[in-house]
């Protein structure tokens, strides 16, 4: 059995989500699962990590570049 990975707090101190972070943790799971989640619901239910709740009145997507980015409800 291999070792559990560490990862990186997914928020800053401040509480405001760590968007760099949050990538390299999308990252990871396409490279385990071998293909990208269908949308972000898919990704914070199976990421295995505790995703900050994103800042008021936006919501997270995933871009068409594979990248994790806030938007406006």
């Amino acid at each position: 059995p291999t070792a559990p990975v560490a990862l990186a707090p997914l928020a800053t101190p401040t509480g405001q989500p760590d968007m760099g972070e949050l990538n390299r943790t999308l990252i990871r799971w396409i490279v385990g699962h071998r293909r990208p989640p269908a949308n972000f619901a898919e990704f914070a239910a199976t990421a295995g990590v505790a995703i900050p709740p994103p800042p008021a009145g936006q919501k997270y997507i995933i871009a068409k570049n594979m990248h994790i980015q806030l938007v406006s409800q």
